[in-house]
């Protein structure tokens, strides 16, 4: 966007610093607004819960992204419930203000219509792998795909941007805790993880082993 342009989104523009585990909007909620993650450590993390509890996460974005976009767009409610996890920093911009901005910003719409095309690749990855492969190939691709956004190198390994608990990754999958536990022992009995329970901190030892439980005919 040019310099103008994004001065006056700005400008419309509220900071928020909510709360760690803070509810940014619920799913059903109406769309009045778009977020953007300008700074923190922590990430936001867009998922759903059915009248039974059962949770999915979709997604987890960090420092220099936006969520809340769609129901924005289309007029619509909220798809999906928006929470936050560790320290964050927003800004929420109005749905007025990002529309008129996308309006009269080409820039803009170009850059969004690819951040939606690869959002909108992921969810069809994600229901390819839930169709196609085992609880193994998925968790260690999403694995892989989480510790390509932020992940921290250190000297056990690759760590995970963030806390994960297993029932976090059992979100992310659709699947049981049990089996992300079953399937975190066998890893860190084989040497390809370390997992802190207590801090929920998930490093891979071995990122060129994990890549190949995903892509075995790569070796």
């Amino acid at each position: 966007m040019s310099v103008e342009a994004l001065n006056r989104m700005e400008a419309g523009g509220t900071i928020l610093e909510p709360r760690e585990g803070a509810t940014i909007f619920a799913q059903g909620d109406p769309a009045d607004a778009v977020f953007a993650i300008i700074a923190g450590e922590g990430h936001v993390r867009v998922g759903s819960i059915d009248r039974h509890s059962k949770a999915l996460m979709v997604e987890v974005f960090g420092a220099g992204e936006i969520f809340g976009e769609v129901g924005v767009i289309d007029g619509g409610s909220r798809t999906a419930e928006a929470v936050t996890e560790g320290n964050v920093k927003l800004v929420k911009i109005r749905g007025a203000t990002f529309l008129a901005a996308l309006a009269t910003s080409p820039q803009l719409g170009d850059a969004l219509c690819r951040m939606m095309a690869r959002r909108l690749r992921r969810t069809f990855e994600l229901f390819q792998d839930a169709t196609f492969n085992t609880l193994e190939v998925r968790l260690a691709r999403q694995i892989l795909y989480l510790s390509s956004r932020g992940g921290r190198q250190t000297p056990q390994g690759m760590r995970l941007p963030g806390r994960f608990r297993q029932g976090d990754l059992a979100d992310l999958l659709g699947a049981t805790t049990r089996s992300i536990i079953t399937t975190l022992n066998a890893w860190r009995a084989a040497g390809l993880v370390l997992y802190d329970t207590d801090r929920a901190f998930l490093t891979v030892c071995d990122i060129a082993r994990l890549r190949r439980i995903v892509e075995p005919d790569q070796e």
